[in-house]
């Protein structure tokens, strides 16, 4: 303001409409310059805060990139700065991760709540990640728990990730209106509870570390999450319990190490939980008795992922005869299916296939991640081969399978396995393609090889890793499962 009202001073002191024509006039010709060399700028300042919008990333995405908006916008020019500072909606995502911190902690906090008070209003979506190894972190950490909690009637996304940390002191919280998603994940199962929830009527999506019964958190409103994931090991009652309370889940994810048969009594009637479509397990030891305990007619998307030494032969035939009783009882529909050092045999995962719940499959993944005996042998492949073109696709198994990863557990005849795959490429309709092929595996033959060059070359997305890995021999000499008892 000062420098507008000198400029308008002639050199005798008094004013002189003349220079105001003048500076009217720069001014005018300024802007005429960066509209016709910068046609951003013509663009109404609306138009211009939707594209600065767009221009951030995915909270979850954040981290990748040191450069991004909004500070990056900022950096451009004086007037983009500006009007980035008056955009709310480019300042109510802030993430943080502290890692060997260079600045004064009480900066620090004026920096955090700077960007902040620039968000006015509007619901807060806040990401900390620590890994606090000396005292001055841990200080920095808690400091800015501190400040993100005092957020907490704002809160609409939330996510604490600690990791190697000293144990912290969670500060108490009351009531939060606008959460949707809390997610708290650590590397020490005595990192401090955030809990208790005072009123949280929009939590929907709940990442947990600690061992979780319905019990031990009643502030947890779990009768309307509708995602969770557990980052702890939990027994087969915790996640019946669980699957039985809450009746509009729709993902959840779980570990396993407690499923032993005689620890618990066989329910008369399975649990059933008529909204969950994604279930990951990972599992420590065997899963048979959840798997028998359930009925989950929704279920789109199954992931079963073993640790090693979990299975043995005999437990294998237990999990497949219940994962086939699972289906059948459930008469579900899968999209997506997800095998991990399973210990099936060819003939068991044939028969996983044939399954009616599997024929609707369209991504499948089989991996051994400590080189298990192959299972995708010929009698698989040739059953995803349509040998005949003159018969219908409908009569080859998985007719929609687009998207397949095999992790080192493919063995195979020369050709076999490329043969099918070109197939799929040749015959299907451009939307029931196969659209795309992982592959890692000890060898590959040289025929194999051109069939899959040949089938990229008609679009499919290809890729394959020739490993030097020894693949594992079983000598155990299984039970076949393919005559498994399924009833």
């Amino acid at each position: 303001m000062l420098n507008n009202t000198s400029s308008s001073l002639s050199s005798s002191g008094y004013y002189d409409a003349r220079l105001d024509r003048a500076d009217g006039r720069k001014r005018a010709k300024r802007k005429s310059f960066e509209e016709r060399h910068f046609p951003f700028h013509r663009l109404p300042r609306e138009i211009i805060a939707e594209i600065f919008v767009l221009c951030v990333p995915d909270i979850e995405d954040v981290f990748k990139s040191k450069d991004a908006a909004p500070l990056l916008l900022c950096n451009v020019s004086s007037s983009w700065r500006s009007l980035a500072f008056g955009i709310p909606r480019l300042w109510n995502e802030l993430s943080i991760q502290i890692v060997d911190p260079k600045v004064d902690i009480d900066l620090a906090i004026a920096m955090a709540e700077s960007w902040v008070a620039r968000s006015g209003e509007l619901p807060l979506s806040l990401r900390l990640r620590a890994n606090a190894k000396n005292e001055k972190e841990d200080d920095m950490l808690q400091a800015h728990l501190d400040a993100f909690f005092r957020y907490a009637s704002r809160w609409e996304y939330i996510d604490i990730s600690l990791f190697e940390c000293s144990e912290v002191s969670f500060p108490k919280f009351g009531p939060t209106p606008l959460l949707r998603t809390f997610s708290y994940s650590t590397s020490w199962g005595d990192n401090g509870d955030p809990c208790p929830f005072t009123s949280c009527p929009l939590l929907s999506t709940i990442t947990w570390p600690f061992s979780c019964s319905i019990a031990s958190y009643p502030g947890i409103p779990w009768h309307q999450l509708t995602h969770i994931t557990l980052d702890t090991y939990m027994s087969t009652h915790q996640t019946l319990d669980i699957l039985r309370a809450c009746k509009m889940l729709v993902e959840f994810n779980v570990e396993i190490d407690n499923d032993t048969l005689d620890q618990f009594q066989l329910l008369q009637k399975p649990v059933e939980n008529r909204s969950l479509r994604s279930f990951h397990i990972c599992v420590h030891i065997t899963c048979s008795g959840l798997l028998q305990s359930l009925s989950l007619p929704a279920l789109t998307d199954l992931s079963l992922d073993f640790d090693w030494g979990s299975l043995n032969s005999t437990s294998a035939r237990s999990v497949h005869t219940q994962l086939l009783r699972l289906f059948t009882r459930s008469r579900c529909r899968l999209e997506k299916l997800k095998l991990g050092n399973c210990r099936f045999n060819d003939a068991g995962i044939l028969k996983c296939f044939q399954h009616h719940s599997c024929w609707s499959l369209t991504e499948l993944e089989i991996s051994n991640t400590f080189n298990l005996r192959p299972m995708f042998t010929d009698r698989v492949i040739l059953a995803l081969t349509n040998e005949n073109d003159l018969l219908g696709v409908n009569n080859v198994l998985l007719p929609d399978l687009s998207r397949l990863s095999l992790n080192m557990c493919v063995s195979a005849s020369p050709g076999v396995l490329g043969c099918m795959v070109l197939n799929r490429c040749l015959w299907w309709d451009d939307d029931d393609r196969f659209k795309s092929l992982s592959l890692i595996a000890k060898d590959l033959d040289e025929t194999d090889v051109a069939f899959l060059e040949m089938a990229k070359k008609l679009g499919l997305d290809v890729y394959f890793h020739i490993t030097t890995i020894h693949q594992y021999t079983d000598s155990e000499s299984a039970e076949d499962l393919y005559d498994t008892d399924d009833s």
